[in-house]
């Protein structure tokens, strides 16, 4: 990502607010880290203390090859294939944790505390971000990768469907509510909003590609949910599967379907209305159905 992305500015944003001794600190770490300078941007972007930063920037050299191409990309790929946590498949866990396992890969694309704490099980210094103390206060089958990131998806949904009925949490077999997701999106300071999709409608879509499209070129992830055709059913019908588009192509999207733990090529034809084929980077559904996107800012439109 170029200059003047999200992170760029949540990290300017966060250095300016900095005393002289607390900026002398971060210019060292800077230093220390060299040409991988753009985790730290991250790790600043996230809001964390100054020092937790620093921390990062000398543990940098004790990770290993592995561990520190993880922190730096996640997804450790821009093409069609399996995406892996080092060697565990970045797949969800169950059927029900689509939206925590598309929300848990966003969260470590923002975050490089959380992609460290999964890939290595390590606090940097005294600084635990929320979901890792959360995951490990909560489960004690945090000692492998593959534990770690089964209990990053149980934690984010579980506060995803907490209050998610007002009085009570969401039932657990129906996934990830909705309209709660864009209130558990943590990434570079950014507030979102869940939207409806019709995507029948012309206008709807193209507001969809377009909004879409500038959060991705500015380096922030989409949530999206889709869902199957009215004539297979209501049931078909409702949103029922997560997936995070990582990236716009020429006429198209590389998404991540956690139901595959792989990044695919959706095309725009595939996501308009009428088609009747399921496709693969959608996890086999057809229809969008509701996206999550930063929200306006005053005086900006995300309809028009």
């Amino acid at each position: 990502m170029g200059p003047g992305d999200v992170f760029d500015r949540a990290a300017a944003r966060a250095a300016a607010s900095l005393s002289a001794a607390d900026r002398k600190a971060l210019d060292a770490a800077f230093a220390e880290i060299g040409a991988d300078a753009p985790v730290l941007r991250r790790a600043l972007a996230t809001g964390a203390h100054v020092r937790a930063v620093a921390s990062l920037a000398a543990a940098w050299a004790t990770f290993d090859d592995r561990e520190r191409a993880f922190v730096r990309d996640p997804l450790g790929r821009r093409t069609p294939g399996p995406v892996r946590i080092l060697d565990v498949p970045a797949v969800q866990v169950d059927q029900t944790t689509c939206g925590a396992a598309s929300l848990g890969m966003m969260l470590m694309m923002g975050d490089p505390f959380v992609a460290a704490w999964v890939a290595t099980g390590r606090h940097i210094g005294d600084y635990v971000p929320l979901e890792p103390y959360m995951a490990e206060a909560l489960s004690r089958e945090v000692r492998t990768v593959e534990e770690r990131w089964r209990s990053l998806q149980h934690e984010l949904h579980r506060e995803v469907r907490r209050w998610a009925l007002a009085v009570a949490p969401w039932p657990r077999r129906f996934g990830t509510p909705p309209w709660r997701l864009d209130d558990a999106v943590r990434f570079a300071g950014v507030r979102f909003r869940t939207r409806l999709i019709d995507d029948r409608s012309r206008d709807d879509l193209a507001a969809f590609f377009a909004h879409a499209s500038v959060a991705l070129v500015d380096g922030i992830p989409v949530l999206l949910y889709v869902g199957g055709d009215i004539r297979g059913g209501l049931a078909a019908a409702i949103p029922r599967h997560v997936v995070l588009v990582v990236e716009r192509l020429p006429g198209g999207v590389l998404v991540y379907e956690p139901g595959a733990g792989a990044l695919f090529e959706v095309a725009d034809e595939q996501m308009r209305a009428g088609g009747p084929d399921p496709v693969p980077g959608l996890g086999w559904w057809s229809r969008l159905t509701c996206v999550v996107l930063p929200a306006a800012r005053r005086g900006v439109s995300l309809t028009a």
